[in-house]
């Protein structure tokens, strides 16, 4: 066992003495070439930096790029619901809501509106009215977010909390 823990110390120690310099050669016509055989007496090695080894199992970080920088040269844009209204009891006779906002600006080529219904984002739509369908009655919290067909988002609406209830033949004084 002694014996085999001094042969790998061999081993590791006389790796690095086994790397060949390497050198780079440039003729007359400007051609590069690199070799590892002296060209010269007075040649000397290239400096080359050590090497970038991932183990099996690591993951590279990140590459992060910065957003761009917003605008303030214009009007801020306004992008809101219009309805339902924050409190508003929406009264229906199945389980469906229209969810009408308004943009101070035309929406950009591409851009999708995504309303979240109770932290669930809906499919996105190119239109600034969205119907919700299969809403269970009770409170939801709503809001809207315009976003590129890149995904970044570009406006969010405050959110809204309504009320849904189902009406019967007959509609209650609170409506």
């Amino acid at each position: 066992m002694k014996i085999a823990s001094i042969l790998l110390t061999f081993l590791l120690v006389s790796t690095a003495t086994w790397a060949q310099p390497i050198y780079k050669v440039v003729d007359e016509y400007g051609n590069v070439t690199y070799t590892d055989q002296k060209p010269s007496d007075g040649a000397e090695p290239m400096d080359l930096p050590g090497l970038n080894v991932l183990e099996g199992n690591s993951v590279p970080a990140p590459v992060l790029v910065p957003e761009p920088a917003a605008r303030t040269d214009g009007p801020a844009m306004s992008f809101e619901i219009f309805s339902p209204v924050s409190g508003e009891t929406v009264w229906t006779d199945g389980s469906s809501v229209t969810v009408q906002m308004s943009s101070s600006i035309d929406l950009p080529p591409g851009a999708l509106v995504s309303v979240v219904v109770n932290d669930v984002p809906q499919d996105p739509v190119n239109g600034l009215a969205v119907r919700l369908d299969g809403l269970e009655p009770g409170e939801h919290e709503i809001y809207a977010e315009l976003r590129t067909s890149g995904g970044r988002v570009l406006s969010e609406t405050e959110p809204v909390l309504f009320t849904l209830r189902q009406a019967s033949g007959t509609y209650p004084d609170e409506r």
